[in-house]
C-alpha cells in the first residue's frame, strides 16, 4: 500500500440542475496516478465537512482508495471565480498527528508515503507528518514531492525547515521528478 499525504482542492460548477466536481492539489494528483497503475493507495488529506466532503468520501470510495474518514475538517465558503466555486481554506492543508498516527496504527502494510510540499509549507502540518512518520517502524520508503500547485501560497520558511527534517530520515527522497519518485516508491 502507498499512503499519500496530501492536499484534494474541490471546485465545482453549475451544470443544469446540479453540479460537477473537480479536484486539483498534488496529493489528489499521485492518488490518480496510482490508481491508474493498479497500486493500493490510502490518502491522508483533510476532508471538508457537510456535503462536499460526503461527495468526495464517496468519490474515493467508488475510485477504490482509502481515506480516513476521521480527517474532517471546517472550511470558508466557496469562492466563485467566473463560473466555478473553490473550496479556499488553510484548513485544506491543515494536518492532525494524533490522527496520522492512528491511520499508521491501522495499516500496517504501508510500504511507501508520498508527501505534498504543499502540505509541508503549512502549520500546524509540518510538523504533524514529520512526528507522526516517527512512528512508523520499519521505516517505509518516504518521498517528498517539491513540486508545488499553481497558485498555492506557500511558507518557504517553513516548508525548508520541514525539508531538512526530511533531509534527516535515512534514504528520503526529495524531488518534483515524477519519473523519480515513480521509481522510488514502485
Amino acid at each position: 500500500m502507498i499512503a499519500i499525504i496530501g492536499e484534494m482542492i474541490p471546485s465545482f460548477r453549475k451544470d443544469g440542475n446540479g453540479y460537477v466536481f473537480s479536484y486539483t492539489g498534488i496529493g489528489y494528483e499521485w492518488v490518480e496516478k496510482l490508481r491508474r497503475r493498479g497500486e493500493k493507495v490510502l490518502f491522508l488529506s483533510p476532508i471538508p465537512r457537510g456535503s462536499i466532503g460526503k461527495k468526495i468520501c464517496d468519490e474515493l470510495t467508488e475510485m477504490g482508495v482509502f481515506y480516513d474518514p476521521d480527517m474532517l475538517v471546517s472550511v470558508n465558503p466557496p469562492v466563485k471565480i467566473d463560473d466555478e466555486y473553490i473550496i479556499r481554506s488553510s484548513s485544506m492543508f491543515t494536518i492532525d498527528t494524533e490522527k496520522l498516527t492512528d491511520v499508521f496504527s491501522y495499516f500496517s502494510d504501508i510500504k511507501s508515503v508520498v508527501v505534498s510540499s504543499a502540505v509541508l509549507s503549512a502549520n500546524p502540518s509540518a510538523s504533524a507528518v514529520l512526528d507522526a512518520l516517527s512512528f512508523l517502524s520499519p521505516l517505509p520508503e518516504i518521498v517528498v514531492d517539491k513540486s508545488l500547485p499553481e497558485g498555492e501560497i506557500v511558507n518557504n520558511d517553513i516548508l525548508e525547515r520541514t525539508l531538512n527534517g526530511f533531509r534527516a530520515i535515512p534514504g528520503c527522497l526529495i524531488t518534483d521528478d515524477k519519473e523519480e519518485i515513480l521509481n522510488k516508491i514502485s
